[in-house]
């Protein structure tokens, strides 16, 4: 595999990558400020590398992988990002609106108030991740596992969240409405205070009795004893 250490990149940099005819490494490789939209990244390797404010609008990253290094303000606007990994990188402010995220993972990243508006796919996958402030309307989180991820204050109304398991996720302040959540479990989350519209959305939901106590205290203020 070609890799390319501790270099600038221009937009005909980044354009030449998909002519190299083999998947290609950037090792700490500055790509800030880049400009380089519909470029054809599929499988390219990001090792600690700073794509800060970029704009890769409309490119093709199906399979790449991102580790570590800072992509804040970076666009990502109908990219396809089929199986494409995100591991500990920090995502803030990043737009994601109208990507292809079937089978994407982000791990360990942080994606405080990134926008994904509009995506498209069969599901992605969020562990560790800290979603504060991150606006997901509609995005498709079914049938996988999402553990140890922060949702305070998203935005996830209207998403999909059947069959999903959310162990160690924070749901507090989080905009469900018109999601799905018919046979999510959310044993594991922290639901925050529970209200009657938030009691209506979390219909389906699997539930422990400890939760649904809790709910049943914080709309009566009963006492309930065992």
């Amino acid at each position: 595999m070609p890799t390319l250490t501790d270099q600038r990149l221009s937009p005909a940099d980044v354009d030449a990558l998909g002519e190299v005819g083999e998947p290609v490494e950037l090792l700490r490789c500055d790509l800030s400020e880049v400009r380089a939209r519909d470029a054809d990244l599929d499988d390219v390797t990001f090792t600690d590398c700073s794509l800060d404010g970029a704009d890769l609008t409309g490119s093709r990253l199906s399979g790449a992988r991102f580790t570590g290094g800072s992509a804040t303000q970076v666009r990502l606007d109908r990219c396809d990002l089929t199986d494409t990994r995100f591991d500990h990188v920090d995502l803030t402010g990043a737009v994601l609106s109208g990507a292809l995220l079937t089978d994407a993972e982000f791990r360990g990243c942080r994606m405080t108030g990134l926008v994904a508006e509009a995506t498209r796919g069969m599901g992605c996958l969020l562990l560790g991740c800290n979603a504060y402030g991150a606006e997901l309307p509609g995005l498709v989180l079914a049938r996988r596992t999402h553990t140890g991820s922060r949702f305070t204050e998203a935005n996830l109304a209207g998403a999909d969240l059947r069959e999903a398991v959310l162990d160690g996720c924070v749901l507090l302040h989080t905009d469900l409405s018109g999601a799905d959540l018919t046979g999510a479990d959310l044993r594991g989350a922290d639901l925050g205070p529970c209200t009657r519209e938030r009691l209506d959305i979390l219909s389906g939901a699997i539930l422990t009795t400890g939760q649904a106590v809790a709910a049943l205290q914080d709309l009566t203020g009963a006492t309930v004893l065992d």
